[in-house]
């Protein structure tokens, strides 16, 4: 028996002693070259080593970063050395292409959003989760130099509270690990801009009069973002392992994507609509409804309509100049547009604003692949090491993943949310003419949203309430969630910034200067449930006032390791205390046997 144990066991892993032996070598030896350049001087040589050595040219370029977290997790996986290179070089081009195409949708989408400004007096904000990325990246970028990695780090921070919550799930009622990379990505760029511009921009020795962020401002942001991602990931992914076994016949894992509380309570409340033996897979899908099952196809067609419209009044509305009109009297596209002469300088307008609309779904595609690239890489990366540190966790994955179980429950809320979100816009286009100094943003819906967000509610409430309920929920949520991230977003425009110690100064360009006096959320954000509606609300009540965004982010944070002891989780071997204080009945699990007690009945 002690033969079989010994030969099991895995020899020890000599490269990766090695690897990080020559890794730190490295790292002295470019510090004691920082304190040579500046004669031996200790402080300016440690200060010249962390801030233009490390910051500048590693730590703070999120490229370098994303690749050194890789490298790192598949030396500590023990990968060999030519596929530790290789993952790493590929999720450095993975973010490179991300940004490539970040720059083309930022050059197609500002100049239209800002002359829509111009004509109707309030902001046109596109909700789709890969715009919102990249406007905060530039919001981060134009604070300063690299403080867009700012969202890696909390995400690093975010993960390992996942991790250590599941390590104590006998008392934290957490049972399933974050793992999709791209998803976390843009959630973090959520919760960083929003703890930044409402707890950390204000007050003495945060920003000093010329704008720059102190240390303690950085780090506040990085960390207490981190805390409250990493509690979200692990409640709320937690909260779906009830509702995901009910769609999936218990194929045994949990969602982890932007409408985890969506989806939650999507299938919570599904049966107060309907029946859920009435599924909507025993209704016949109209055959007219299944072009929209092609997404591009789908993507290109309602990005078309959107600018379509935007361009039309941008071109012919009263009272413009003709500076910012799209197109001058020779039909041609003006130079204001330029990365909107897609087919050339020669062709007319009509024909480039088809190709732009369609280069914007390029951008996005380019966005996607960029970002598949390289959260592949983090994602294996991540869960070897949680695996290591985990073993038994659920992972949380893409909700996509639960589409194959009830297809025509996606096409069903798809639908019924879109017309409901529709008429949200049409609500808070009406609300945007309101006069006043709280100015609330025109939120139009694009199609990753309207698909993801409002096709998942659909799938959780049909579980529970049969196609009444998948109609009605997400038309519900869809509705409530327009209105609710318009004001939420009015409140970080109109207050929020304006009462930060951001300062947009002749030194910074002119995008910068853009994005700091407009926000983080200039030109895009998130648009899923959980952010439009749940975030939403805390950013209502965080941007009113100072003080409020240190009492409500705190309370949130608790409010959620609060309802993680009342969720059932379906993981459970024996209720919670806060369970039994209300008298809720979970689904439990039978106690796992030990080894003494099977040989004691043997």
């Amino acid at each position: 028996m002690q033969q079989t144990s010994n030969k099991s066991k895995k020899p020890f892993n000599w490269k990766v002693l090695v690897g990080v032996l020559v890794a730190v070598l490295i790292v002295v030896a470019i510090y004691i070259g920082a304190l040579a350049a500046k004669q031996w001087d200790f402080k300016a040589g440690t200060l010249f080593f962390i801030k233009d050595i490390m910051l500048n040219n590693f730590l703070g370029i999120n490229a370098i970063l994303i690749g050194l977290l890789v490298f790192i997790g598949y030396l500590i996986l023990g990968r060999g050395f030519s596929g530790t290179i290789i993952g790493t070089m590929k999720a450095i081009i993975g973010v490179l292409l991300l940004q490539i195409g970040s720059g083309a949708l930022v050059g197609l989408a500002k100049p239209i959003f800002a002359a829509f400004q111009k004509f109707s007096g309030t902001s046109v904000i596109p909700l789709d989760t890969y715009s919102g990325q990249v406007s905060v990246g530039k919001f981060l970028d134009a604070i300063g130099s690299g403080f867009s990695s700012w969202v890696s780090y909390a995400l690093i921070i975010g993960l390992f509270v996942n991790i250590i919550l599941i390590a104590l799930r006998k008392w934290t009622n957490v049972h399933s690990l974050m793992i999709t990379g791209h998803v976390m990505f843009q959630q973090a760029a959520v919760v960083v801009p929003v703890i930044f511009v409402l707890m950390f921009s204000k007050g003495a020795g945060l920003i000093d009069e010329k704008g720059v962020v102190s240390l303690g401002a950085q780090l506040g942001t990085i960390i207490f973002s981190g805390l409250l991602l990493g509690v979200y990931w692990g409640v709320a992914s937690s909260a779906t392992i009830k509702g995901t076994d009910a769609v999936t016949q218990n194929a045994g894992f949990a969602v982890g994507h932007q409408q985890m509380f969506g989806a939650a309570i999507a299938y919570k409340i599904g049966k107060y609509f309907g029946k859920a033996e009435q599924s909507s897979e025993n209704r016949k899908m109209p055959k007219g409804l299944k072009v929209f099952e092609d997404n591009i196809f789908t993507q290109a067609v309602l990005i078309l309509l959107v600018f379509l419209i935007l361009i039309l009044i941008i071109q012919f509305a009263p009272g413009l100049d003709e500076s910012v009109r799209f197109a001058g009297k020779n039909g041609l596209v003006t130079n204001g547009y330029g990365p909107w002469k897609v087919g050339g300088g020669n062709a007319f307008w009509v024909v480039q604003l088809i190709l732009g609309s369609f280069q914007l779904v390029a951008s996005i595609i380019a966005i996607q692949t960029g970002v598949r690239m390289f959260v592949s890489e983090l994602q294996q990366s991540f869960q070897g090491i949680s695996d290591k540190l985990v073993p038994g966790a659920l992972v949380a994955v893409d909700v996509a993943a639960t589409y194959g179980f009830s297809p025509n429950s996606v096409t069903f809320g798809f639908i019924s949310g879109t017309v409901a979100q529709f008429i949200g816009v049409a609500v808070v286009i009406g609300l945007s003419r309101i006069p006043g100094s709280f100015s609330i943003p025109i939120v139009i819906p694009l199609f990753i949203t309207l698909f993801f967000n409002s096709g998942s509610i659909g799938v959780f409430a049909n579980a529970s309430g049969g196609y009444k309920a998948t109609l009605a929920v997400p038309a519900i949520f869809g509705f409530l969630e327009i209105i609710v991230i318009a004001l939420g977003l009015g409140m970080i425009n109109s207050f929020g910034i304006k009462s930060s110690g951001l300062v947009a100064s002749a030194a910074n360009s002119k995008e910068a200067v853009e994005y700091l006096t407009h926000g983080p959320f200039f030109t895009g954000f998130n648009g899923m449930f959980d952010w439009n509606f749940i975030f939403g609300i805390l950013m209502i009540i965080g941007g009113g006032h100072p003080i409020a965004a240190y009492i409500v982010f705190p309370l949130y944070l608790v409010g959620m390791l609060v309802l993680a002891q009342i969720i059932d989780t379906a993981r459970q071997h024996k209720p919670t205390s806060m369970q039994k204080l209300f008298k809720i009945k979970p689904t439990l699990l039978e106690q796992p046997v030990s080894e003494e007690a099977v040989a004691q009945n043997a």
